[in-house]
């Protein structure tokens, strides 16, 4: 049996559409398109069966930047600057497997600052709105 693994890296992520797109991937350490479930309580019903809960899934984009702040073009400073804004993504985690994960995402504010001479970094966590599309890189 023959067991397929990907790399991560070297890969991208962009967020915003043509003219506003902003280029993450030379600062991001992590990214992962991150799924959840919450599963509602089944209900009881005369004849002694169950019927399921309500289903709900939810997905994030979630990660580690490399924080730049004060930089020309800062990534941390656009972060804090489009907050609460839906805007469109695509993230390919590596380029090797050829596919792409796009969709929309609603923008959060990272920490900025660290440890005393460090190079800091922020972990990131993107809700996306609606479901992620795969599709092959163009």
């Amino acid at each position: 049996m023959t067991v397929n693994t990907i790399t991560v890296g070297p890969g991208k992520l962009t967020i915003g559409a043509d003219a506003g797109l902003t280029n993450f991937s030379s600062q991001i350490r992590s990214g992962k398109l991150v799924p959840s479930v919450d599963k509602g309580d089944p209900i009881h019903v005369l004849s002694g069966e169950e019927v399921p809960g309500e289903r709900t899934e939810k997905f994030q984009l979630t990660g580690n930047v490399q924080q730049d702040f004060g930089a020309i073009d800062s990534r941390v400073e656009w972060l804090w600057e489009h907050r609460g804004e839906t805007h469109d993504f695509e993230y390919v985690p590596s380029t090797a497997a050829g596919r792409t994960i796009t969709g929309q995402l609603i923008v959060e504010a990272v920490d900025i600052g660290g440890d005393v001479k460090s190079k800091p970094t922020s972990d990131f966590a993107f809700d996306l709105v609606g479901e992620p599309v795969f599709d092959a890189i163009a």
